[in-house]
C-alpha cells in the first residue's frame, strides 16, 4: 500500500514534535521524507536526528518530489504564503493552527487548495478529546434540546515571561502577529463555535497584564447569534494560576459542562419551554420548577488534550481512503474569523459582524505594529506579506 510521505516546513518545537511523533508511529500509512527550516544548523541537526534529507527552504523541500504533504509549522505569518506554494505544486497542505494571522490571506490559501484539489486540514487536534467529542454528539443528538447559550473559560494556559522571551517573534505584532486569540486560544475558539454554533456578532474587552509583551495576554468576548437571544461568552488568558477549561452549553432541555477531563449532563424532568407554557396560567403557580439531576457521563478513555498524531493519522487516510478530515480549512477558519473580530472590537471599539472584513483587519494589524511595535519580530509580517502579494500578482 502507498505510503503517505510528510514533509515538515519549520523545525522549531512543534515541527519537533510533529517530527517525532509521526516518527515514533510507524505507520505502514505516513511517514517523515523530509524537513525544512529556514536556519541552516536547526534544518541539518533535525534532517540528522530524524534521519531524512533536509532543506533551508520550504519551497526546496517542495520541489525535491519527496513529499506528498507538508505540515507547516512556521511562524503564524507565513502559514498563507507556504501553504499556497505547495498547493500550486499539487502537495496536500496541513496547516498549524491559525490558519494565519488575518481572514484574508487565509482565505486565499483555501480557495487556492480548491482551485488546485489538494486536501487541506488544520492542526485543531483537541476535537480529538474524548470529552469534546462525546459532548459534539450529544448536543447534536439534540439531548439538551435548543441551545441559548455557551460559555467557554480557558485559563489553563499560564506562560513565563521566559516562554515569551524564547523567540523573537513570540509576544510581538511584527512576528507573531497577535497574542493568546492566535496562539494558545484557537483550540478553545474551534471547540466553542464546533459545539456550540458559530456566532454572527462579537464584543471584546482585551489586554494585557504582567507580561512585558506587545499584544494581548487576556481576552473577554461575548458572542451573538442568528438564533434570537442566544449569547456565548469567552474568557481566555496565559496569565491566571490556578486555571481550568471549561465550556459549558446550556439548552431548553438541560446543560453539558466539560472541566477536567470529565463530562457532566445537568438534566431537566421538564423542558424550560415546556414549563412555560404549563405555568402561564393564572392557576397554575402551584406547578413546581423544572428539577435537575446531575450525573457524570461516561466517556471513551484517551489524551486529555488530543493528540497531534490524530489529525495527522486521520489526514493520510483521507487521502489514502477518502475518510473524513478532523477540521478541514472551511471549518478551521471560524475560528480565525471569531480572533479578528475580537480584536477590532477590542482596538476599534463596538460590536463586530462576521464574517470579518478583511481590509480592516489588516488596517488594524498595521497600525498595532506602528504604534506598538519594539522591532523585536524583525518584520515577519512585512516579508510574508511580500511572499502573498507576489503570489496573487500584486
Amino acid at each position: 500500500m502507498k505510503k503517505i510521505r510528510f514533509g515538515i516546513v519549520g523545525m522549531g518545537v512543534i515541527g519537533n514534535l510533529h517530527a517525532r511523533t509521526i516518527t515514533e508511529d510507524a505507520s505502514d500509512e505516513f511517514a517523515l521524507s523530509a524537513v525544512a527550516d529556514i536556519v541552516p544548523d536547526i534544518a541539518g541537526k533535525a534532517g540528522e536526528k530524524y534521519g531524512v534529507p533536509s532543506f533551508n527552504d520550504g519551497l526546496a523541500l517542495y520541489d525535491s518530489g519527496l513529499v506528498d504533504a507538508v505540515i507547516i509549522a512556521t511562524p503564524h505569518y507565513w502559514h498563507p504564503p507556504l501553504g499556497i506554494e505547495a498547493a500550486r505544486r499539487k502537495i496536500h497542505v496541513l496547516c498549524e493552527k491559525p490558519l494565519g494571522v488575518r481572514v484574508g490571506p487565509a482565505r486565499a490559501m483555501i480557495a487556492e487548495c480548491g482551485r488546485q484539489g489538494v486536501a487541506m486540514g488544520c492542526m485543531l487536534m483537541q476535537r480529538t478529546r474524548a470529552t469534546m467529542m462525546k459532548m459534539k454528539e450529544l448536543v447534536d443528538s439534540g439531548l439538551i434540546g435548543e441551545v441559548f447559550r455557551v460559555e467557554m473559560i480557558c485559563s489553563s494556559w499560564y506562560r513565563t515571561q521566559a516562554y515569551y522571551d524564547s523567540g523573537a517573534w513570540r509576544g510581538t505584532w511584527d512576528g507573531e502577529g497577535g497574542g493568546i486569540l492566535l496562539n494558545q486560544a484557537p483550540h478553545s475558539l474551534d471547540l466553542f463555535q464546533w459545539i456550540g454554533g458559530m456566532p454572527n456578532r462579537v464584543t471584546a474587552v482585551l489586554a494585557t497584564r504582567a507580561h512585558r509583551i506587545e499584544v494581548e495576554n487576556s481576552a473577554n468576548i461575548i458572542c451573538q447569534y442568528d438564533q434570537p437571544g442566544k449569547v456565548g461568552y469567552i474568557y481566555a488568558t496565559t496569565a491566571e494560576l490556578p486555571g481550568t477549561e471549561r465550556l459549558m452549553v446550556v439548552g431548553d432541555k438541560g446543560t453539558l459542562i466539560a472541566e477536567g477531563g470529565k463530562l457532566r449532563h445537568g438534566e431537566l424532568d421538564m423542558a424550560i419551554s415546556e414549563h412555560l407554557v404549563k405555568s402561564s396560567a393564572a392557576s397554575a403557580d402551584h406547578i413546581p420548577h423544572p428539577k435537575a439531576a446531575w450525573k457524570d457521563v461516561e466517556v471513551a478513555s484517551g489524551d486529555q488534550y488530543g493528540k497531534h498524531i490524530e489529525v495527522t493519522r486521520a489526514f493520510a487516510r483521507h487521502l489514502l481512503h477518502g475518510t473524513p478530515l478532523v477540521v478541514t480549512g472551511k471549518e478551521a477558519i471560524n475560528e480565525l474569523e471569531i480572533s479578528n473580530a475580537a480584536y477590532l472590537s477590542g482596538f476599534n471599539g463596538g460590536a463586530v459582524d462576521l464574517p470579518v472584513d478583511a481590509g480592516a483587519i489588516n488596517e488594524l494589524i498595521l497600525r498595532l505594529e506602528r504604534e506598538r511595535s519594539t522591532g523585536k519580530g524583525k518584520g515577519m509580517r512585512a516579508e510574508a506579506d511580500a511572499a502573498m502579494a507576489k503570489l496573487m500578482g500584486r
